[in-house]
C-alpha cells in the first residue's frame, strides 16, 4: 500500500510497510529500482544504521549479546577481508568476536534485527542482482579515503549511504530517492522525534536535484508523512506544537535535566533520591507547582558508569532552579544541569 503526492514539482511516495510481505523492498520499491535499474538510472538509497544490524537475538531464549561497559545491545559488523562477523558497542567501541553464539543457551539460532547499510548491500545483490556502493562514516573518514570514494561514486549507479549522503553530491546526480527506514526515529521515547523524522526528510528531499522519492515507513497514519508529501514545512510545525503545548513540552514549558553518574549503581541511587527528596522539599515549601520526576536515560550505563536523570518542568521554572542551585549547590555535588534540553533521552 502506498500514497502517492505530486508537490513542487516532485513525485514522492509513501509507502505502507505494515501491508507488505518484503519489508526491505515492498512492491512500490521493488518494480521502482527494477524499472530505473534496468534504463540506467541512478538510484540513492538512504537508510539511518551503518554496519550489518543493530544486534542479534536468540531465536531459542531471546537473549540479546550487550556490551560489558554499556547497556546497550552490541551492533553487528562485516569484517569484509575476513568474511566474518563481529559485534561492537556504538559507544564505547569495543570489539566482541563471538556474538553469534548465545550467552545465556549456547544455542546458535540467532536473527540480525534493524538492519544497516551492509546487510541491505547483502540483499539487494541477492533479491535485485544489483551490486552498490556502500558509503559510511568510516569510508569517507580522511582526505585519501574522500578522494577514492569520489572516484568509485562515478562507477555506480546505485548507491546506500548513511545520511552523510542526504544532501547533494556532484559526484552522484541521484534520479530516484529510496529512504528504507524513514520513521527509526519514531522509536525513541523523545518529545522531539517526530521533528527529527520530518526535518531530516525534509532537507534531503528539498536539496536532492531529484524528482523522484520513496518513502518506506510503519507509520504511514502519523501526519509528518502527510506533511512530508506536501513538503509543508509551516503546517508540520502548527501540528507538532498543537502537540508540545498538549503535553507540556518546550517552547511552551521550560524544562531542565539534572544529570548523575557513577560507578557504584547503589551510590547513584542514594545520590539521586537524596536531591530529588531535597527539591522536592523545596517545592512543597515554596513553590508547590513545579514538575519533578526520576527517570533512567535511554543507555542506563556507558563506559562502566551507570546514569539517572531528575527532570523538572514548569512554564516559569529558572527561578527555582536558580534558587535549588544556590541553596543545594547541586553542581558542586557531582551533578550536572542542562538547561532546555534538545533531547531527554
Amino acid at each position: 500500500m502506498f500514497k502517492l503526492y505530486e508537490t513542487k514539482g516532485k513525485k514522492i511516495g509513501i509507502v505502507d510497510l505494515k501491508e507488505e510481505k518484503n519489508k526491505n523492498f515492498p512492491e512500490l520499491t521493488m518494480k521502482t529500482i527494477k524499472k530505473y535499474n534496468k534504463l540506467g538510472k541512478k538510484i540513492l538509497f538512504l537508510i539511518n544504521k551503518k554496519g550489518y544490524s543493530t544486534g542479534v537475538i536468540c531465536n531459542d531464549c531471546g537473549g540479546i549479546p550487550k556490551c560489558k561497559n554499556c547497556d546497550i545491545p552490541v551492533a553487528h559488523y562485516i569484517v569484509w577481508d575476513k568474511k566474518k562477523q563481529i559485534g561492537m558497542c556504538p559507544i564505547c567501541k569495543t570489539i566482541y568476536e563471538n556474538t553469534l553464539v548465545c550467552d545465556n543457551c549456547g544455542g546458535v539460532n540467532k536473527k540480525n534485527y534493524w538492519l544497516g547499510i551492509q546487510k541491505i548491500k547483502e540483499l539487494m545483490k541477492k533479491q535485485l542482482d544489483m551490486d552498490v556502493l556502500d558509503i559510511d562514516a568510516s569510508t569517507i573518514n580522511s582526505v585519501n579515503k574522500i578522494a577514492k570514494t569520489k572516484e568509485l561514486m562515478k562507477k555506480y549507479n546505485a548507491i546506500i549511504s548513511t545520511s552523510i549522503l542526504s544532501h547533494p553530491c556532484k559526484e552522484f546526480k541521484a534520479d530516484l530517492v529510496v529512504f528504507l527506514n524513514a520513521d527509526i526515529w519514531l522509536n525513541i521515547p523523545d518529545y522531539n522525534s517526530q521533528e527529527k523524522v520530518f526535518v531530516s526528510l525534509y532537507e534531503a528531499i528539498t536539496k536532492q536535484k531529484c524528482n523522484n522519492f520513496i518513502v518506506q515507513t510503519y507509520s504511514p497514519d502519523n501526519f509528518i508523512f502527510e506533511k512530508i508529501g506536501q513538503l509543508d514545512l509551516d503546517g508540520f510545525w502548527k501540528k507538532e506544537l498543537e502537540w508540545r503545548k498538549l503535553l507540556s513540552y518546550p517552547p511552551y514549558w521550560e524544562m531542565a535535566i539534572i544529570m548523575y553518574k557513577n560507578e557504584i549503581e547503589e551510590s547513584l541511587y542514594n545520590k539521586v533520591n537524596k536531591l530529588y527528596s531535597e527539591l522536592s522539599y523545596l517545592n512543597e515549601k515554596a513553590w508547590n507547582h513545579i514538575s519533578i520526576y526520576t527517570t533512567p536515560p535511554l543507555v542506563y550505563k556507558m563506559f562502566g558508569r551507570y546514569h539517572y536523570n531528575i527532570i523538572l518542568k514548569w512554564p516559569n521554572l529558572k527561578p527555582f532552579l536558580d534558587e535549588a542551585q544556590e541553596r543545594l549547590k547541586i553542581t558542586n555535588k557531582h551533578f550536572q544541569i542542562d538547561w532546555m534540553p534538545y533531547s531527554i533521552v
